[in-house]
């Protein structure tokens, strides 16, 4: 009975995962120095930002639609904080009054494009642009620095042999998972992308739910954006740029779907795991950087395909 439920659950698992496992093998052939303690630890520090912006982008997604502005709020996050930190702001109530910015950045994505009846795409990429310049602005065209030890202590702090910036990531995913599988909130998140007709039958504000998911999202940015600065200890207003893109593809391959509210964030992780593993992987084997991407973007793009191939069979 037990054996049956684990072999439904790794039945039940996106494809992307047994990808993941399959180019694990092969690097680990390729490299004796790949499958090594320190080589995994690596990776996940190397995921954990993209990681956190990908579980609010997943959010998003499940509404059907997606947030253009995530990566400009994670670099927003590091100049604002900065330029707090310069003006005699201690440094931990700047990095709370930037997450508070960018928690609302998300209620003003979400009131553009529920009220304002706005493709998310197009607000977002606007609210994208907004935050790009003042990024630059309040950086002054350059990057910005402020010294502390608080930096390290995200960065460098180990518990249980796991770097705390990985325990954060931890944290947010059991945050979103719980919000998105045991709350209201959570099944209105789904219903907003599979039956949004059904919500407002139910006496439910669709305008509402949705301020609250951009809400939400833009939060969870701004923790991205707080470990993210203790990781580059500047403010960078290209910081994070092109990560909503990576978070979007993520979340696709990770099986949540854009068109009918069904998915979540365990499926996210191992899409940003496989990302990090092939770049990790190519890295260690010696591909150089300008064949990575063409490298990265195939077998993303194959995944998304093999994906899409299952799913459509398995409706069939």
């Amino acid at each position: 009975m037990q054996g049956n439920k684990i072999t439904q659950r790794i039945k039940g698992l996106p494809p992307v995962a047994y990808m993941l496992v399959v180019l694990i093998v092969i690097f680990s052939v390729m490299s004796p120095n790949y499958l090594t303690l320190m080589n995994f630890k690596n990776v996940l520090i190397q995921a954990t930002p993209l990681m956190i912006v990908a579980f609010g982008q997943t959010c998003i997604v499940l509404t059907q639609g997606t947030d253009l502005s995530l990566g400009a709020q994670v670099s927003f996050v590091t100049v604002f904080t900065v330029w707090m930190a310069l003006r005699r702001i201690p440094l931990p109530a700047a990095m709370l009054l930037a997450i508070l910015s960018t928690t609302l950045i998300g209620v003003v994505n979400g009131v553009i494009v529920a009220k304002g009846s706005i493709p998310p795409f197009i607000a977002t990429y606007g609210m994208q642009n907004i935050l790009n310049s003042l990024s630059l602005l309040l950086a002054a065209g350059s990057s910005i620095y402020f010294q502390s030890f608080i930096y390290r202590i995200i960065t460098e702090t180990i518990i249980l042999g796991i770097p705390l910036m990985v325990w954060a990531a931890v944290l947010v995913f059991i945050m979103v998972w719980v919000v998105l599988n045991k709350t209201r909130s959570g099944t209105n998140i789904h219903g907003l992308g599979g039956n949004r007709e059904a919500l407002q039958l139910a006496g439910i504000n669709p305008i509402i739910c949705l301020i609250k998911t951009y809400a939400f999202a833009g939060f969870i940015a701004g923790i991205a954006g707080v470990i993210t600065l203790s990781r580059i200890e500047a403010g960078m207003p290209t910081a994070a740029t092109g990560w909503e893109f990576q978070a979007v593809a993520v979340t696709l391959l990770g099986g949540t779907s854009l068109r009918e509210g069904k998915g979540g964030v365990t499926g996210t992780i191992f899409g940003v795991l496989l990302i990090q593993v092939i770049k990790n992987g190519l890295n260690i084997v010696g591909v150089q950087s300008i064949k990575q991407n063409a490298i990265i973007g195939s077998i993303v793009l194959m995944a998304i395909i093999i994906d899409a191939v299952v799913r459509t069979r398995s409706k069939e």
